[in-house]
């Protein structure tokens, strides 16, 4: 790869070329799951792991390709992105899981594994647009769900100084049939203005938490705290009970 990538056009290229790759990998994990060659918590195990993977290269796409170039805060987008699609895996295997019981073919898994390679895709448009978005390309909350084909093109709006005060975001379609989701956004993001007030991340102790979270890295959790210079009475407060499906913690 490249680096650094300054073009979209070059960013979208790589970034469908590393889901090619994931979808492989994961294909080929699940079909030896269907083989017979491993049981279904090591096949839970492999895909959390092509997860992990994936996510992370989307993410370092997204800047551009640079890994020097990337705050390590930044990394942190990816607890809450692997803690949603963990979820999504677990029912996976609750599927699987059912159907075996009642003696079905567990082949559709191999085809709907890819799936879950073509999610982190979303990552690459969370890293690559410089605000905090509600939903991006291919992060399940459209009707076309992983399927989606469109793209996000950006700008930005200055004040007379030349200081950024929004990004401006516009869904755009790429040729395929779109459903009916997409067509909405389409017409609203033509551009939406996302004020850079906006793009501040969650309070940094629970975007570490979250990491925690969906990676079970308790033992390793005063070492993060450490690293970003977070008070133990901040992480120590934050709980999976307080944790929603959301992404955000209530307390």
């Amino acid at each position: 790869m490249p680096d650094p990538l300054t073009d979209p056009a070059d960013i979208r290229r790589y970034s469908n070329a590393l889901r090619r790759q994931a979808e492989g990998r994961m294909a080929g994990v699940t079909q030896r799951f269907v083989d017979g060659q491993i049981d279904l918590p090591k096949w839970v195990d492999e895909m959390k792991a092509e997860l992990r993977r994936g996510n992370y290269e989307q993410l370092v796409v997204g800047k551009g390709g640079d890994r020097t170039q990337i705050d390590r805060k930044e990394y942190l987008q990816l607890g809450p992105e692997l803690k949603r699609q963990y979820a999504y895996l677990n029912r996976f295997a609750a599927d699987i899981e059912a159907r075996a019981a009642e003696g079905k073919s567990l082949q559709f898994a191999v085809e709907r594994a890819k799936l879950y390679a073509r999610s982190t895709q979303a990552m690459m448009w969370r890293a690559a647009v410089p605000v905090r978005l509600p939903q991006v390309p291919r992060d399940g909350q459209t009707r076309c769900r992983t399927n989606c084909r469109c793209r996000l093109d950006y700008t930005y709006e200055r004040d007379a100084d030349g200081a950024i005060t929004a990004v401006l975001v516009w869904w755009k379609l790429n040729p395929a049939e779109h459903c009916e989701d997409c067509l909405a956004l389409a017409r609203e993001w033509n551009p939406k203005r996302f004020p850079i007030d906006l793009a501040e991340s969650a309070p940094l102790e629970q975007a570490v938490q979250l990491l925690v979270l969906a990676e079970g890295w308790e033992a390793d959790a005063p070492t993060l705290r450490a690293m970003w210079g977070i008070p133990q009475a901040g992480v120590n407060s934050l709980t999976p009970e307080t944790a929603c499906r959301c992404g955000t913690f209530h307390t």
